[in-house]
């Protein structure tokens, strides 16, 4: 069954629409504001996305940049149902990336017949895909970039799981905070002898023997940063849907990094000659402010 992502704050036109949609054999996932729209997104197969023009939390300009900004979702229809009229509007919609304008006036038979048409054009010309993919292809893609290219150092990436937040364990954790249109946290989750040779072919020492804490600690925060910025850009190749910040690096010897969270956890697990690591991108799909992440370090030592 295709599925139509419908953006609107309007709790009497959503029931409307998703009626009508329902009886043309549409399933319909109804949010009220982008936030929403981008969690359902992640989570679902999308075939098109209908949004009215003036939301809750931003407009409808919003949400077709927030879709037209990755490459892998340029062809997904993007429809906005409005009562405004105006030329200038439809060209504002238009040259943001909508697939096409309509008019509330125009009344849903239209709305309809329209969706039929670019829905059947999308499923032509590709399939319908969730970020899911897209993102642990990003994961796998940034980090085995950032260790080929600064450490001449190949990695090999196991299956990308899809979970909830859970409590991960290692010697050591680099982590650093996400905050923006997604909110949450990219970590690394290293051995520390596979932390101190990575250190040591970033900083093309002959050895990793005698390296101080306070060395290790340094160079774990920026390949941490290394990968989070990757990730940035991998994932959102022209408006960027969020900052990170600063790194923190935990070392010790039998840490546990805890999330006070359940939301959606990207991780990923990683080989290098034997030795393991994983990246995990925690998304918090919460709107309780600040930036989404509280961690709990027990059972070692901590540096940041």
């Amino acid at each position: 069954m295709d599925t139509i992502l419908l953006v609107n704050d309007s709790a009497t036109l959503t029931k409307v629409l998703s009626a009508h949609f329902q009886k043309a054999g549409y399933k319909v996932i109804a949010v009220s504001g982008v936030m929403d729209a981008y969690e359902a997104f992640i989570r679902s197969e999308v075939d098109l996305i209908l949004t009215d023009f003036v939301l809750r939390d931003k407009d409808g300009i919003e949400v077709i940049r927030t879709f037209r900004s990755k490459r892998t979702q340029r062809a997904l229809p993007i429809v906005v149902f409005t009562a405004m009229e105006d030329e200038d509007t439809a060209k504002r919609c238009k040259d943001a990336g909508a697939s096409l304008v309509l008019s509330k006036a125009g009344g849903t038979a239209q709305l309809v017949e329209s969706i039929n048409k670019l829905i059947d054009e999308y499923k032509a010309s590709q399939p319908g895909s969730s970020l899911d993919q897209d993102m642990g292809r990003c994961i796998v893609k940034a980090t085995s970039d950032v260790f080929r290219t600064m450490m001449n150092l190949r990695v090999t990436a196991g299956d990308v799981a899809i979970e909830k937040a859970q409590i991960r364990k290692a010697e050591v954790i680099g982590s650093i905070g996400v905050a923006g249109f997604l909110t949450g946290s990219i970590s690394l989750f290293l051995p520390k002898s596979l932390a101190r040779r990575a250190v040591a072919a970033m900083l093309m020492l002959d050895s990793p023997d005698g390296m101080a804490d306070a060395e290790l600690v340094d160079a774990i925060g920026e390949l941490t940063n290394m990968v989070g910025g990757s990730i940035k850009t991998e994932l959102f190749q022209k408006a960027p849907l969020f900052d990170i910040s600063v790194p923190s690096v935990y070392i010790g010897d039998d840490l546990a990094r805890r999330t006070v969270s359940d939301d959606l956890c990207f991780h990923v697990p990683f080989q290098i000659a034997g030795e393991s690591f994983s990246v995990e991108f925690l998304m918090v799909t919460k709107k309780q402010g600040g930036t989404g992440v509280q961690q709990a370090l027990v059972g070692g030592s901590t540096s940041s």
